[in-house]
């Protein structure tokens, strides 16, 4: 199979069948014409693209790995050009996924997702809304009624507050920390392990919940998606002490579209230690009751199907409902970035600043992890990137591959009317 050239790509690219053959050889060869000691060749077990998508991966990888992260992989999505309806998947590994043990990153190595979760809560509220089991206009209130949501100015919070960041609700619960020892007195690493449903319920009753009137103000809150994340996992497993949001989101998510190593955050053999400012760190642990809002660790791989899935790549019932997120609903937007809407819990942006297709975000970052993904929906392509460091370089990593590999992209401009809107207001 040979593509067409491009006037920016003036190369042949490979075929679908030699994406998955390369050797460790290969890829040092293919490396070798722009090599130097600072851009890191591919790990054994990577299934690499052409000359030109390996160069453009390896460069942008040498800006974190062995700097900010010792380890990272990559995963890009894109339209098979012989078979439109289906995706050619690339996958990269570069460095340690354990410095200590000397583990390389590889096709099973998982990292924390993080904020990434959110595209999983928000999916499960869209498959309700794909069975005609909710709405976005549905009160939260009606879906607990052990609880009293806050409310300011005579608004509620609805599900679609919720899943837009528009609730109102603060970026993390005031009362964090009342599991950890003391009462809440310090904080401690397994804080949100702690959290639990009393915990959560007494946070959305205690004053100060709401920074804000719901629907007034778009409020980047871990607080609303974790709320999201509970309200779900009850109304599809009811009935339990606790959410089960890990056992419905392999139910209801990732069991169907085959994302084996996609699960609750878990000390794993093939879990990547976290660094952060240089040393290893705590797991981030978000495991209770706020798991909706960034308690999932993914592979490469599985971060490939659920990209793949979104762009509606199968015939698996659940890609128009992931499909479906990215839909915009109409709402506030930051004012930091007031050209951005929101879909269900992915960032929305138009074509700007060189970039000429709209395109879709999330990131997330947990202590000493971090991930970002980019769609283009119009093109059928996406990319993933996640790393074992507190890098503030992965979103760059990100979206420097997506503006040079993103099919019919121009070079970027010499100059520009401003800044690239990219990266959420959180994470």
């Amino acid at each position: 199979m040979i593509m067409q050239p491009t006037l920016r790509r003036p190369y042949r690219r490979a075929g679908a069948a030699a994406l998955a053959t390369a050797t460790s050889l290969a890829l040092a060869a293919t490396l070798a014409p722009t090599a130097s000691a600072a851009i890191p060749v591919p790990n054994a077990g990577s299934s690499i693209g052409d000359g030109w998508e390996t160069r453009a991966v390896a460069r942008a990888a040498s800006k974190v790995v062995g700097h900010s992260a010792p380890g990272m992989s990559i995963a890009i999505v894109k339209r098979n050009p012989d078979k439109p309806d289906e995706a050619i998947t690339t996958t990269y590994h570069f460095g340690l996924a354990d410095k200590e043990n000397q583990r390389p990153v590889g096709p099973q190595t998982q990292f924390e997702i993080a904020s990434e979760t959110k595209t999983f809560t928000a999916a499960l509220l869209a498959k309700r809304i794909d069975e005609g089991l909710s709405t976005l206009g549905d009160l939260a209130q009606d879906y607990e009624h052990d609880v009293t949501f806050p409310t300011m100015d005579d608004t509620v919070v609805t599900l679609g507050d919720l899943v837009t960041h528009r609730s109102g609700l603060t970026d993390d619960p005031g009362n964090l920390n009342a599991g950890c020892p003391g009462g809440g007195d310090h904080g401690c690493s397994d804080a949100k392990a702690l959290y639990n449903r009393t915990l959560l319920w007494e946070g959305l009753e205690a004053p100060g919940a709401l920074a804000s009137a719901p629907g007034s103000e778009w409020i980047y809150s871990d607080f609303g998606f974790g709320t999201l994340g509970t309200l779900m996992a009850d109304a599809y497993a009811p009935g339990h002490a606790e959410p089960r949001f890990a056992d419905v989101v392999q139910r209801e998510l990732t069991g169907p579209l085959g994302m084996t190593g996609t699960v609750i955050e878990s000390p794993t053999p093939d879990l990547a230690v976290p660094y952060a400012n240089g040393g290893p760190t705590d797991l981030w642990n978000n495991t209770g009751a706020l798991a909706g809002g960034g308690g999932l660790i993914s592979t490469a791989a599985d971060m490939a199907k659920w990209v793949a899935a979104t762009l509606g790549y199968g015939d698996e019932p659940l890609v128009p409902v992931l499909q479906s997120m990215l839909d915009p609903i109409p709402g506030v937007a930051p004012t930091r970035m007031p050209n951005m809407q929101m879909g269900m819990a992915w960032q929305l942006f138009p074509p700007q600043n060189g970039i000429n297709r709209p395109y879709a975000f999330k990131d997330g970052g947990a202590s000493g992890m971090t991930s970002a993904t980019y769609l283009v929906p119009s093109e059928g392509w996406g990319v993933t990137v996640m790393a074992n460091g507190d890098s503030e370089h992965t979103d760059g990593v990100a979206l420097d591959l997506m503006r040079e590999l993103a099919p019919d992209y121009p070079a970027p401009p010499e100059s520009g009317s401003g800044s690239l809107s990219f990266g959420s207001l959180g994470s």
